[in-house]
Parts: structure tokens; C-alpha cells; sequence
């Protein structure tokens, strides 16, 4: 079982995603990663979903590190990206648009368990706000 809610460091994080601490610390410009200030700190959640995503975009769609920052992050993050170049949502293309293997990768995973809570979260509130 994956578990999500694991505190990391860069060591971790690096570990997580299978690259070295040096290759990650060049994402955090990229990627929009903010270094723990602390040394030894550690990421917070929000960071790793932020991390996760960049991995998707850098590892599963193959954009190169330019691209994600200069076509990705201004029209709003991969799933805008996606919807306007491939005209299909990050769920449809993670589900649905690689290869069985990729679909089986850790952070894969995670991406879309992530998106199947908040779709769950959003019809929830929906429904909830319908009611009153």
C-alpha cells in the first residue's frame, strides 16, 4: 500500500521520484518547488502534489523542463495544458492514453487518486449546496 500522507525530505523526495538530490533541486525552478527553509526540513503536501505533477509532465508526457514553464504554468497547469493541446482532461490521459506500465507507476497512481477525491469532493459540495 502507497502512502501519501509520508513527510519528506529531499532525500525522499528524490528517492520517491527515482533521481539523484541534485537532479531535483534543479526542478525547483521549474516546477515551482519551494525548498523547506530549514535545512534537513521538510516538504509539506501541497509541495508534493506540485512535485508529482511536474514528474507526470516531465516523465509520462515528455515535456522537456522549458516547455512545463513556459506553456504549462501560464495556461493555468498540465490539465488546462492538456485540454488545450490534446483537447482531453489529466485524468483521461492517465487513464486512458499510456501504456499499462505508466499507468502502474507510483506517482501515476497518486495523481489520480488525487483527482478522484477532489471530483468526489467537488459532486459532494455540489450536491450539498443543491440541498439547501
Amino acid at each position: 500500500m502507497v502512502y501519501e500522507n509520508v513527510i519528506h525530505t529531499q532525500k525522499t523526495l528524490a528517492k520517491r521520484y527515482g533521481i539523484s538530490i541534485a537532479a531535483l533541486q534543479q526542478w525547483y525552478p521549474y516546477a515551482g518547488i519551494v525548498k523547506p527553509k530549514k535545512r534537513g526540513g521538510y516538504f509539506d503536501a501541497a509541495t508534493v502534489e506540485i512535485a508529482d505533477i511536474f514528474y507526470v509532465a516531465i516523465r509520462i508526457r515528455r515535456l522537456t523542463f522549458e516547455e512545463y514553464l513556459q506553456q504549462v504554468i501560464p495556461v493555468g497547469g498540465l490539465d488546462a495544458y492538456l485540454q488545450k493541446v490534446n483537447k482531453i482532461t489529466l485524468y483521461d490521459f492517465l487513464t486512458k492514453y499510456i501504456s499499462p506500465q505508466e499507468r502502474e507507476n507510483e506517482i501515476v497512481q497518486a495523481v489520480i487518486r488525487r483527482i478522484d477525491r477532489y471530483e468526489a469532493y467537488k459532486s459532494a459540495s455540489y450536491s450539498a449546496t443543491n440541498i439547501a
